[in-house]
């Protein structure tokens, strides 16, 4: 087996908006054996089109040589970063441009290598999901401001971090802390590649949580927080270099499903400036980190390089909800249902109607403004034809390496999906990525869709998404599994 990796700046792939705290990076590692061959690319990137990252896939196929099923294109969700047009048309010609020539210098520095790797149980002290059914309202979504007690347990009593648009429900539950401890993914991963000489070619780290952090100002009570925004990595990138750092060659971070996970972030007063939430990242990555190489050190092990490595990029069709107009000429019902729904939520709470009512109408409210973010125009948002038969076809990559499973899921994938996946596949280590191909906003499952949330309001799948897409994928990664 050989491997390579690299760090590819992609300053100057697009059009700059705001100051650089530090630089954005595409990161790759590269891995042949036999006659198979794949590259990752993990970008801190927010939201890449889909069609726009197939592209870069395409053009990485054909000018390097590498097989487009062993192509991956995955964003770590990188909140201070460009997203959407941002980084589609020149951008991504651009981007394509530095790619091509940075994996194929990689192909030609390519070393033999052997790999060392650890699993590593987080728990749930770094990160918590952020979804919650509070009774006699329903499911609620939080970002910022969350209060942790003795044990490190996520707590809140405050509505105004709800997204219930202001609303402040009179119910007993607030009377008393309302804990966030739903299911998180705790296990991380570390992998090290070495040469033949011993050195460090280079690591790959996973978790699975929201690289948000490095925009708290975005949710603050800072008034002039618009001018605070900075590129920056987040604590992900942090952590990156950390490794690159302390073990030698290049790091690398690959985030799994987290759209509902959060870190353990620190949001009280005082951290609305780029200086702050910038040393939140700091913090974090090293406090993360720490605990990845304390068991890393002490329990790695050399796999099994002759172990089956393959690669293959599965198809699957989901079905688009029901309330997506199926033409973009109706998308202007959506603003208008908005206007609607904004008086009808009024109406609720000069009425006092019960708070599980009020909450039904928030829901649809923000939903409907969502539905318009989601179907951002024809030249790279969702096509005519998907919108008219209301249906996608989604990439999924998968990768069999030294007895792990990789597989790559797309858009912001719930915790569910890695528990789905470890609990179906028993026979091989899987590791879920999450938010590969591009970007496809969240995958909601039927329960998201029923309590409600942030989750809901932006998906585009239907309500039998989900459970189509595991009955879909399963044969598929059944046979990719066999020897």
């Amino acid at each position: 087996m050989k491997c390579s990796f690299a760090k590819m700046s992609t300053k100057g792939t697009f059009k700059q908006e705001w100051p650089y705290g530090t630089d954005l990076y595409g990161r790759f590692l590269y891995l042949e054996s036999g006659d198979e061959r794949v590259v990752i690319g993990a970008f801190d990137f927010n939201a890449t089109f889909p069609r726009e990252a197939d592209r870069w896939r395409r053009e990485i196929s054909k000018r390097t040589g590498i097989p487009e099923k062993s192509v991956w294109y995955h964003e770590i969700q990188i909140h201070a970063a460009p997203a959407y047009e941002k980084i589609a048309g020149e951008a991504m010609d651009a981007l394509i441009e530095k790619s091509v020539e940075t994996i194929n210098e990689m192909i030609k520095n390519a070393q033999e290598c052997d790999v060392y790797g650890a699993e590593i149980d987080m728990d749930t002290d770094y990160s918590f999901n952020r979804e919650q059914y509070i009774e006699g309202l329903g499911g609620v979504t939080v970002w910022r401001g969350m209060k942790f007690d003795e044990k490190g347990k996520p707590y809140t009593q405050d509505p105004n971090i709800m997204l219930l648009r202001g609303y402040k429900p009179d119910l007993p539950a607030f009377d008393k802390p309302i804990y966030f401890d739903n299911n998180v993914d705790q296990m991380a991963y570390m992998f090290m590649f070495k040469n033949k000489a011993g050195e460090t070619i280079g690591t790959v780290t996973r978790f699975a949580a929201h690289p948000d952090v490095g925009v708290l100002f975005e949710h603050s009570e800072n008034p002039d927080r618009l001018k605070e925004y900075h590129y920056d990595y987040d604590w992900t990138g942090y952590l990156a270099d950390d490794m690159a750092e302390i073990y030698g060659g290049i790091g690398m971070y690959i985030n799994g499903p987290c759209a509902d996970l959060a870190t353990k972030k620190d949001c009280s007063p005082g951290h609305g400036t780029y200086e702050t939430s910038a040393q939140e990242c700091i913090r974090l990555a090293k406090s993360i980190g720490s605990k990845i190489r304390e068991v890393f050190d002490k329990n790695a092990v050399l796999l099994d390089k002759n172990d089956v490595f393959k690669t293959e990029t599965f198809e699957i069709v989901m079905p688009m909800k029901e309330d997506i107009p199926d033409n973009y000429a109706d998308m202007q019902k959506c603003r208008e249902r908005h206007v609607e729904l904004q008086k009808e939520f009024e109406l609720a709470v000069a009425e006092k109607r019960p708070p599980y009512e009020v909450k039904l109408i928030i829901d649809d409210l923000w939903r409907s403004s969502h539905i318009l973010h989601m179907c951002r125009g024809e030249q790279f948002g969702f096509t005519a034809e998907q919108l008219k038969t209301h249906e996608v076809t989604v990439y999924v990559p998968a990768l069999r390496f030294c007895g792990y499973l990789f597989v790559g899921v797309p858009g912001e994938s719930l915790v569910d999906m890695t528990l789905w996946m470890r609990s179906r596949f028993t026979g091989t280590k899987t590791i879920p990525i999450d938010q590969c191909g591009g970007y496809y906003n969240y995958v909601a499952t039927p329960r998201s869709m029923s309590l409600g949330g942030y989750t809901y309001w932006s998906s585009w799948i239907s309500r039998d998404a989900i459970p189509k897409f595991r009955k879909d994928l399963s044969p598929k990664l059944d046979e990719f599994l066999k020897d």
